[in-house]
């Protein structure tokens, strides 16, 4: 028996450390029950297979306090949104719930997307934004235990209402503590009237596996804060008669191996515009700036900017 500041735990086969000797993370091969608040957990103990790697059982804070748990089974936890069954919970230091997975299986040679989502149920939700039902990777909670963010299972789509009106939502969506929609991912591109004109809001490059970074943001009262677009974005500065035009760029990425272009981000305050194409970032301010957006509906994968040499390609852009 290991025992860890808080908890003893039988059955430790390996573990991590901070720097100052106590215990990060273990992987477990015998029984064991952790409580957390009113729920009782058994942390992941039988071996790999197929579907689940050898990967660790139980994380730590440094503290001492659990900060994530991988069940051995799925397990029923009572949450803000009824009963969610779990197979990775994460904590916070306090001991709240912080984020809730139905699944943890890993995807790789033998086990496919497909052959996970078989495992999961589609779940029903009451928001103030929405009732939809529908399959999700993960919830995420604030420390009061209200909803931070849902992450919703690929190729999943639902309808929100949002301050700009009701939208097709992928990926997910992010709350702010008092109820309200702090961001939410577009299923397909859309068009959105702001202060500078019509933008279409989109990111064909989303990252699917997280909910809390999107492509239109909202202020708590509900004005745009940002939108993320696939646009090339000409501006024209009234009084100095200045033109400028801020081209989207290009990265590799990792995945495909293909050249993907990067959205352009455009963030409102009161006054100003702040265009930002992930190299350099403008300033404009709006009642002396006039903008135009060039949308980019037909990239595939490798067309390059246009006004770059087209060494990413080899000029099969052109």
């Amino acid at each position: 028996m290991v025992i860890t500041d808080r908890y003893p735990l039988k059955g430790i086969t390996s573990y991590t450390t901070y720097p100052s000797g106590s215990m990060k993370d273990c992987i477990l091969e015998e029984y064991n029950e952790i409580c957390m608040g009113n729920h009782r957990f058994i942390p992941r103990f039988n071996g790999p297979d197929e579907r689940r790697k050898d990967n660790k059982a139980v994380s730590f804070y440094e503290s001492g306090v659990v900060k994530s748990i991988a069940l051995d089974e799925r397990t029923e936890v009572l949450t803000p949104l009824g009963l969610i069954r779990a197979e990775l919970i994460t904590f916070y230091e306090s001991g709240a719930i912080d984020s809730l997975f139905p699944l943890n299986g890993q995807i790789g040679f033998g086990w496919s997307l497909e052959d996970e989502e078989q495992l999961l149920e589609n779940m029903e939700f009451k928001l103030s934004i929405a009732e939809f039902t529908t399959k999700i990777i993960g919830v995420r909670f604030f420390g009061n235990g209200k909803l931070r963010s849902m992450i919703l299972w690929p190729k999943k789509t639902i309808e929100l209402k949002t301050p700009l009106g009701n939208y097709p939502v992928r990926i997910g969506f992010r709350l702010y503590e008092e109820g309200g929609l702090e961001s939410f991912e577009p299923a397909v591109p859309i068009t959105v009237g702001t202060t500078i004109g019509t933008i279409i809001a989109f990111d064909q490059n989303a990252v699917g596996v997280d909910a809390d970074y999107n492509s239109v943001k909202f202020y708590k009262d509900g004005t745009l804060k940002s939108v993320s677009t696939n646009s090339d974005v000409v501006t024209n500065r009234i009084s100095a008669t200045e033109r400028m035009v801020i081209y989207q760029q290009i990265r590799l990425d990792m995945v495909s191996g293909e050249m993907v272009k990067i959205p352009v981000i455009i963030t409102f305050d009161e006054d100003n515009v702040t265009i930002d194409n992930a190299v350099e970032k403008h300033i404009f301010p709006i009642q002396d700036t006039k903008f135009l957006f060039l949308h980019d509906g037909s990239y595939v994968g490798k067309k390059c900017s246009p006004g770059s040499d087209c060494s990413g390609c080899g000029a099969s852009c052109m």
